[in-house]
């Protein structure tokens, strides 16, 4: 589905932020716009390769400054990351490398 707000931000759902994503995946070539490294919209969102849609700031709280369509202001798209770099973008736990730690038997 695709919204038009009052203040002129375009939102997309379901099957139109999936074409989206594909569409931005592959004029990017499959690759990240951070790391340059392999990022592809079939594998699942949690895998570090998978391709995911990076907004310019935040999306805002309820979509409040969300705007689906590439451009330079707050909330439009930058482009597309990789799983690995959007989580680190975000600070999520599950892209924090491990870190060794030696202990003493």
């Amino acid at each position: 589905m695709i919204c038009q707000t009052k203040d002129g931000r375009t939102i997309l759902t379901g099957k139109d932020y999936g074409l989206f994503r594909m569409e931005l995946c592959r004029s990017q070539g499959g690759r990240c716009i951070t790391c340059h490294g392999p990022a592809d919209y079939m594998l699942p969102l949690e895998s570090d390769y998978s391709f995911h849609v990076a907004h310019r700031g935040s999306r805002g709280m309820g979509r409040a400054i969300q705007d689906d369509v590439v451009g330079l202001k707050r909330g439009q798209v930058e482009g597309g990351k990789c799983g690995k770099c959007h989580r680190i973008e975000h600070g999520q736990q599950s892209a924090v490398q491990s870190q060794p730690q030696w202990s003493r038997v």
